[in-house]
């Protein structure tokens, strides 16, 4: 872009200015009123666009997130349980004793020499 676009973008943009200037003052409300449906616009065509575009490429990657974490939490549980309180007092009530679940990490041996 040359010197002579450099002066029409700068051109367009003091124009955009002068009249949105113009605009504030002669009729404010006109001009919040557009203002608002341009917003609008522009968030209901960008939800479309993201719809649209971006939202159903990851739908595939995301469905196989959600089965290995399905998957995961059937395997190892949900974490750890709280500790229930008998309704009498505030002293916890006994837990039974659970077993140790193996560990997520496994040792492969190989050949050391």
């Amino acid at each position: 872009m040359g010197r002579n676009g450099r002066f029409l973008i700068y051109g367009l943009f003091v124009l955009a200015a002068i009249g949105l200037l113009s605009q504030l003052i002669n009729s404010p409300v006109s001009f919040f009123k557009s203002l608002l449906m341009m917003v609008g616009f522009a968030v209901v065509l960008g939800g479309l666009i993201y719809y649209f575009l971006i939202g159903r490429r990851k739908g595939h990657q995301h469905a196989k997130y959600k089965k290995a974490v399905k998957q995961s939490k059937k395997k190892y549980g949900r974490g750890q349980e709280k500790a229930a309180f008998s309704s009498m007092g505030n002293k916890p009530s006994r837990m039974q004793k659970t077993s140790k679940k193996s560990p997520h990490l496994t040792v492969i041996k190989g050949n050391k020499k």
